[in-house]
């Protein structure tokens, strides 16, 4: 497996791939996946070489993107929001996701950023050092509430990366993800 930056003529190609794998999830039918990862890439807080997919063979089995997020409209040059994560349905349960998410972090960590925030599966992001959001002080906004707060989750890049950083994670900057 190869990890590298997503190729701007790659950009389709990557939405529609988030859109396969989401759309029949539990609770997705991909379609606010697919608008996310555009939206993410026409604002000002994408950073194009931590959107990031991985191939084997020349195909695309996995992609997320790390892109600058403000917690209550501050630190969004020291806050990274990691979403979505995809990784083709057929690859699932095969360690794709660990090593795209470990190069990822490791990734975030050599630029500096002092954090990440994640809303998922909890059983599942706790493997990367992720933890309840609120142990850091940072909070869901109240319109956009995860199911429950295990949902909304941190992690440092850097000791005491988050010591500082308090506030909420609102995500109405996001028209996709205000529906």
């Amino acid at each position: 497996m190869q990890i590298r930056a997503v190729k701007k003529e790659e950009y389709s190609f990557t939405e529609d791939f988030v859109y396969q794998v989401f759309r029949n999830t539990p609770n997705s039918d991909g379609i606010v996946q697919r608008a996310l990862v555009k939206e993410i890439r026409e604002k000002q807080f994408y950073i194009p070489e931590l959107d990031i997919v991985v191939e084997e063979e020349g195909t695309i089995i996995g992609h997320f993107i790390l892109s600058k997020f403000p917690i209550s409209n501050k630190y969004e040059n020291e806050v990274l929001m990691l979403s979505p994560v995809s990784v083709a349905i057929q690859r699932q349960g095969q360690g794709v996701g660990t090593f795209m998410l470990q190069a990822g972090i490791e990734r975030a960590a050599k630029k500096g950023y002092k954090g990440i925030i994640v809303e998922g599966d909890y059983r599942y992001y706790r493997q990367f050092g992720f933890r309840t959001s609120t142990d850091f002080g940072i909070y869901a906004s109240k319109k956009n509430l995860p199911p429950a707060n295990e949902y909304l989750m941190a992690m440092e890049l850097c000791a005491n990366g988050l010591a500082v950083i308090m506030g909420e994670v609102d995500y109405s900057m996001y028209k996709a993800l205000a529906e």
